[in-house]
């Protein structure tokens, strides 16, 4: 196998324009029409996605958070408006004090001019740990699945990703990858974390062993 150096370099700021829509074009265009018309009346302001781990849920809420999105803070009550809306990741990991904190901000955005983004791994109505109440306010908006990338699609991702931070992952090095670490973009990019940390520890560029190194000591390695 040809050993590549790969010159890691930062992330590229997260942007709708960087995401890979895949089997989601549906999704990306409600997506982009919510965010560029007038902030409409509850329940058009609030927009719930879900999809497995993996799939992308944190990568588009980094996008909205980059375009002026803020973190819901579910435990203040007065809330400064942000300058887009507000994003929620993960809501059905909420305990009881969360989901009361929750269901006031959904009552709240009932009269508030602004947008929120809530993420979760199953539609509302087939969340069994959330309140009937939050369940029903959330299903009232706009729902979409977000469906993760086949593998070709994520082959594609990840070289466009590559590309930019100024190296080629070459069909070899991403078979490699693909026979030892799990298919999800999540798996994906902890490695790509921890070779940035070892090449700063070795103090040398990435290099296939290196590669070898990260995963034979990564927790996300693949049975």
């Amino acid at each position: 196998m040809q050993q590549l150096i790969l010159d890691l370099l930062p992330d590229q700021t997260p942007a709708l324009q960087h995401f890979l829509p895949g089997e989601n074009v549906e999704l990306l265009s409600a997506l982009e029409n919510w965010l560029n018309q007038p902030v409409a009346a509850y329940p058009g302001n609030l927009f719930v996605i879900w999809g497995p781990t993996g799939s992308g849920k944190s990568f588009l809420s980094q996008c909205l958070i980059s375009g002026g999105f803020s973190a819901l803070p579910l435990s203040d009550r007065l809330l400064t408006p942000p300058a887009q809306g507000w994003v929620l990741e993960d809501a059905q990991k909420l305990d009881a004090n969360g989901q009361q904190d929750l269901f006031r901000h959904l009552v709240r955005l009932a009269h508030a001019g602004e947008r929120l983004l809530v993420t979760m791994d199953l539609p509302p109505d087939a969340q069994p740990d959330l309140r009937e109440d939050v369940r029903t306010r959330l299903g009232a908006g706009h729902i979409y699945r977000l469906a993760p990338l086949d593998e070709a699609a994520q082959r594609l991702l990840l070289a466009q990703r590559a590309e930019h931070r100024g190296w080629a992952l070459t069909p070899d090095v991403l078979d490699y990858l693909y026979q030892r670490a799990p298919r999800d973009l999540s798996s994906l990019s902890t490695l790509i974390r921890r070779l940035d940390e070892l090449s700063l520890e070795h103090k040398r560029r990435i290099t296939l062993p290196l590669l070898r190194t990260a995963l034979a000591e990564s927790t996300v390695t693949a049975d």
